[in-house]
């Protein structure tokens, strides 16, 4: 941002706020909206991952982010593999003076209400809940709602903008052990609290699905396991030394009262809490796996854990990998929390490795994400690892020759084509339809930075220009223009993939194809026939594409031509245009492709009193096309919606022939 902290503070002291409103979606999985913003607004996402166009701009948002946008802006969202939930909060602003006629600001690029710009919170729970406020306040009614909003608005700006200039330049890039420690930590000192999977990860500023990988690489279980071991731990010593009744005991560490302790205890070792006290008593029946929860390893299974490797032999399962994660938390922490004491105490509940024949605990396999699926790797080990040099638009970058762990946020489907499998990539472009069946093994990591760590990649091909500075600290990183012809794309990654031969067959198919596409289209579209591509259906307001975005297949891989209007009223730098719907007809072509939300609507075009005058509408000729296939723009995607068009059209040129 342009803007300094001391002039951000100083406008919103002094400007006019007003027309605030708040409101909150929540999107299924894969589900799309589009929208554009008339007022400068806040868009803050409080679950799930969302891939965000914004003018133009592609956007990876997860929760603990907060995007700015200025007026007029065009929005399109798409939801990933777990839906999302997202709140936005608008509002108008008018710059005032300082003094006399001088104004606040005279440069409008130095206007914090039309300036994009996104903020990782550090404190994002503060954020939300000033959001959930506003939300209940905008539903109340009376003269002082209005006021009680602005006060809730201004506390909103104040924690964001303060947050924005006190985030790092880099995100500290914390690893998975470092994350398992701190959250243990964390739990060890508030373990009586309430705690969910989605609370904890917000307090440890990651998100849910991160936090809980981070866990399962680490110690093989994920952190409410974890928090239930050492709640039992409390117990069993609480239960042994003291006479506290079971509610004061289940009170303490935090289960809101004795039924639910007792059943959570029973499930967790096997005895309700009255029979373990029992058995604690009565020294002739007690249980040696009993005391082990209290007096540590009996002799037989005793090793010194502090200086002989040995000893992670008995925890529960796991890689080589994971025993190396394992030696890196402290061993108090496990030990707090019984990660130590389940191997030698007989068949715990909680202990999730499975017994062999000789009285050992088998390991489990390694995770997924340690595992490079991708076909065409050489795996041998003996193999000496080289590098080459690559050019780039960020200058020379020198790159694995054989890169076997691939992250990539914007090319999930451009390096698939070329026959390679990332380890790690968007969850949101795994959600691709034209991917399905091809993204098996693949790790979701965003854009976060620990999750990207923590699958030790040696290459990360970017489309973030403002990411590659950290993504370079973890691996080699290469940055592509993901607004770049898919021809380019390709080229230039068969090269920094040492996939050149893969690259030219790719190209010389998908030129095949196109050609063959053409000429079935040529026969169905005739020569002085215009196409035209809309996205809203029967809304208010309706977006017309150009050249770009969900109009970059149908004119420009297939080359179909635009009505005349639409190219006047394009800017071929924008890509695209709102306007009313009463208007459509000055733009309709002979053939209509209208992107909707395919799984949610369908339009009756004929009864409408604008469409149903149209000549393509009258004609028969109008398709609605998923608007979220047509969203992605990589080689797959676009092989696959070039052969939906032509399957489309072909199969409505024999409908309509019948009639």
């Amino acid at each position: 941002m342009i803007i300094d902290q001391e002039e951000h503070f100083r406008f919103w002291e002094q400007a006019s706020i007003r027309d605030i409103h708040v409101e909150r979606a929540i999107l299924a999985k894969g589900e799309r909206a589009l929208f554009t913003m008339q007022s400068s607004s806040f868009f803050c996402i409080k679950r799930g991952n969302l891939l965000v166009l914004l003018n133009q701009k592609t956007y990876s948002i997860h929760p603990f982010e907060v995007i700015h946008a200025p007026s007029k802006s065009l929005f399109e969202v798409n939801a990933g593999s777990d839906g999302a939930e997202y709140i936005l909060i608008s509002y108008k602003a008018e710059r005032q003076s300082t003094s006399g006629d001088e104004p606040l600001f005279v440069d409008e690029h130095k206007d914090p209400t039309h300036i994009t710009y996104r903020v990782t919170l550090a404190q994002p729970m503060m954020l939300y809940e000033i959001a959930d406020r506003m939300l209940e306040t905008q539903q109340q009614e009376g003269p002082s709602v209005p006021l009680q909003l602005k006060a809730s608005f201004y506390q909103w700006v104040y924690h964001m903008v303060e947050q924005y200039y006190l985030q790092s330049p880099v995100v500290k890039t914390a690893s998975p052990v470092e994350l398992v420690i701190q959250t243990l930590e964390y739990l060890l000192q508030n373990y009586a609290k309430p705690h969910t999977l989605d609370s904890l990860a917000g307090v440890m500023g990651r998100s849910p699905g991160h936090l809980s990988n981070c866990f399962k690489q680490v110690l093989n279980r994920g952190p409410i396991d974890c928090l239930i071991r050492l709640r039992m731990q409390k117990a069993y010593k609480l239960l042994a030394e003291t006479k506290l009744p079971l509610r004061v005991i289940a009170s303490s560490i935090g289960y809101q009262d004795a039924y639910y302790f007792s059943n959570a205890f029973k499930k967790y070792s096997g005895i309700s809490p009255q029979m373990y006290r029992k058995q604690i008593k009565e020294e002739d029946v007690i249980s040696l796996a009993g005391r082990n929860h209290i007096v540590g390893f009996p002799d037989p299974c005793y090793i010194p854990f502090y200086d002989n490797d040995n000893y992670y032999q008995y925890l529960d399962g796991g890689s080589d990998e994971m025993v190396k994660n394992i030696k890196r938390v402290p061993m108090a922490l496990l030990m707090a929390f019984g990660l130590l004491l389940s191997a030698c105490s007989g068949g715990s509940s909680g202990n999730t490795g499975a017994a062999t024949g000789d009285g050992s605990t088998a390991q489990s396999k390694a995770p997924a994400s340690q595992v490079n699926s991708s076909s065409d790797i050489n795996t041998n080990e003996n193999v000496q690892a080289t590098t080459r040099i690559v050019n780039t638009s960020m200058g020379e970058v020198e790159v694995p020759a054989n890169p076997q762990r691939v992250v990539t946020d914007f090319f999930l489907g451009h390096i698939l084509a070329l026959n390679v499998k990332p380890v790690g990539s968007n969850g949101v472009f795994m959600q691709n339809p034209y991917l399905e069946g091809k993204v098996s093994g693949i790790e979701d990591i965003s854009d976060n930075l620990e999750a990207i760590t923590g699958l030790n990649p040696d290459l990360i091909v970017t489309g973030n220009a403002k990411s590659y500075d950290a993504y370079s600290k973890i691996a080699p990183t290469v940055f592509l223009d993901n607004s770049a012809p898919v021809r380019d794309q390709v080229k230039e990654l068969g090269v920094i993939l040492g996939k050149e031969a893969e690259a030219s067959a790719w190209l010389t198919d998908f030129e095949q194809k196109v050609t063959s596409a053409k000429d079935s289209l040529s026969s169905i579209i005739k020569e002085g026939e215009t196409v035209t591509v809309f996205d809203g259906g029967l809304s208010k307001e309706i977006t017309l594409y150009g050249n770009a975005h969900t109009g970059r297949t149908i004119h420009g891989e297939l080359d179909l031509p635009m009505n005349e209007n639409v190219i006047r009223s394009i800017d071929p730098k924008v890509g695209w245009a709102t306007i009313s719907n009463e208007l459509a007809g000055s733009y309709a072509g002979d053939y209509i492709f209208m992107a909707v939300d395919a799984k949610a609507e369908s339009f009756d075009y004929a009864s409408d009193p604008v469409w149903g005058t149209l000549d393509a509408v009258k004609d028969n000729e109008l398709y609605e096309i998923d608007g979220y296939k047509f969203y992605f723009s990589d080689p797959i995607s676009v092989m696959g919606q070039i052969q939906d068009i032509v399957d489309m059209m072909e199969e409505r040129a024999l409908e309509n022939s019948k009639k």
